[in-house]
């Protein structure tokens, strides 16, 4: 027999909180060891005064941890978000570790206690992220246990389509153990009882519109009667994907449609990554990109660097650079090109075995080497590091893409376009149009720096490798 779920959830709870308590508690004792007993350290930053001993700071401990899970909780998403990727939760561990350090070296200084080391306390900071991290990784491996040996209560998800196929991926992606029954017409009252008593079904999911107001409440009555728990997902999700919050400023529950773009804050942060990044890659690239120069004059006729148009952020106009892969006069030749490829995929067109292209730059291609002068598009504010490609402007990829997926396609455009993105790192030119494009969206409207972070590392492999490239 199962634990009940409130109780499973507070075991959960007390072990993240046991396990970050234990790790910033580790943290700050190697801190106080390191500052005031390590000769190495000590003979290189002298003591000034006399060791306070440990036990000052234990009793600092009893507010410090406290203040440490607090920030945890309430600044970060590390325990809010349970199902957060491992890349996306070190990010939040090293915000907290930040916040956490500032805020208990202006605490020291208020109580203005002067036996307090505050280079010790600064130090306690990265160690405690290194601690809490490894803390987190053993949460992540015990939940993992849990969830395969745990018996869970089945959940009902009654209507279809896109949203109902969503919902069901995101509830086996944060709970792979879980049981889910699908149908697609309301049960009656007396039909979910027994699906309460019989199979033990603790949740319902409705996903259908059209519902009348009668039939709903006669719903939710019945499954406050079969202590069933039940949320409905409106069908405007469907629409408006990932765009869609809870407004209670009327004091009533509404939905609020929020334009998938980035907010001031999240573009500066963005914005600023990618102006950093692009400098240090210029900067470390600068030598080989003279030699690829090189070889690009020596293998054909015509310029080193290719222009072409493309579009960019909210539709407006750019020229994105690239080095030339293919011979002069190649745009000239598409039509014929097109026409005569089997690999077409949409708006998104790209052949295999392209006679237009270069020796030195089918070798560019295979590695993705000839999209690296876009990072001079970066710095020029018309590119980001990472994003859905840049439609071309002259080959109708934009009309093709509203052709088939309709006026969503347009929100591809309520971002700056990347020189890499989440469909690059998935399969490149190997996946189809559909999924490229529902992967471009997934990105703008789930968009993070972690998940920056993540596909940027993640492009390195896959160019290696030229998986699906051409």
């Amino acid at each position: 027999m199962s634990l009940p779920r409130w109780l499973r959830h507070l075991v959960r709870t007390a072990l993240h909180l046991g396990l970050d308590a234990g790790a910033i508690l580790l943290a700050y004792w190697a801190a106080y060891e390191l500052r005031f007993h390590h000769a190495g350290f000590t003979a290189r930053v002298p003591v000034i005064g006399d060791d306070p001993g440990w036990e000052l700071y234990r009793r600092l401990l009893f507010a410090v941890v406290p203040i440490w899970l607090a920030i945890f909780f309430y600044a970060s998403r590390l325990y809010t978000r349970p199902w957060l990727s491992a890349l996306d939760r070190l990010l939040e561990i090293f915000k907290g570790a930040v916040l956490g350090t500032l805020a208990v070296l202006a605490a020291t200084y208020i109580y203005a206690r002067l036996e307090y080391s505050r280079l010790m306390m600064l130090m306690a900071g990265p160690i405690a992220a290194l601690s809490v991290s490894l803390a987190q990784l053993v949460v992540l491996k015990i939940d993992a246990w849990l969830a395969r040996h745990e018996a869970t209560s089945p959940l009902l998800l009654v209507g279809g389509g896109k949203v109902a196929e969503l919902v069901r991926g995101n509830l086996l992606t944060r709970h792979p153990g879980m049981a889910i029954l699908e149908r697609e017409e309301l049960p009656k009252p007396d039909e979910l009882a027994g699906l309460a008593a019989e199979q033990g079904v603790s949740d319902l999911i409705l996903v259908r519109s059209g519902e009348s107001r009668t039939g709903l409440l006669e719903l939710a009555e019945a499954c406050e009667s079969a202590d069933v728990r039940f949320s409905m997902i409106p069908d405007l999700l469907e629409l408006r994907l990932g765009e869609v919050q809870m407004d209670d400023s009327l004091g009533l529950p509404a939905y609020r449609l929020q334009h998938t773009s980035l907010t001031r804050a999240n573009f500066a942060a963005k914005r600023t990554f990618d102006v950093l990044f692009s400098l240090l890659f210029l900067a470390c690239t600068a030598l080989p990109f003279l030699l690829i120069a090189l070889l690009i004059r020596l293998d054909s006729k015509g310029p080193v660097l290719f222009q072409q148009k493309r579009i960019g952020y909210k539709g407006r106009p750019f020229e994105a650079f690239k080095f030339r892969t293919m011979v002069l006069d190649a745009e000239k030749a598409v039509a014929a090109v097109k026409a005569a490829s089997n690999d077409q995929a949409g708006g998104f067109f790209k052949a295999k075995n392209d006679p237009r292209v270069t020796r030195v730059g089918r070798w560019l291609r295979r590695f993705s080497l000839d999209e690296a002068p876009q990072f001079l598009n970066v710095l020029a504010g018309e590119m980001s590091v990472v994003g859905p490609r840049p439609l071309a402007l002259t080959t109708g990829e934009m009309e093709e893409l509203v052709r088939l997926f309709g006026p969503t396609a347009k929100k591809r455009m309520n971002i700056l376009p990347g020189i890499t993105g989440l469909w690059q790192v998935s399969g490149r030119s190997d996946i189809s149009s559909e999924q490229r494009f529902a992967l471009d969206l997934f990105y703008i409207e789930h968009w993070s720096l972690g998940l920056d972070l993540e596909i940027i590392l993640k492009t390195a492999p896959a160019m290696l490798f030229a998986k699906g490239a051409y």
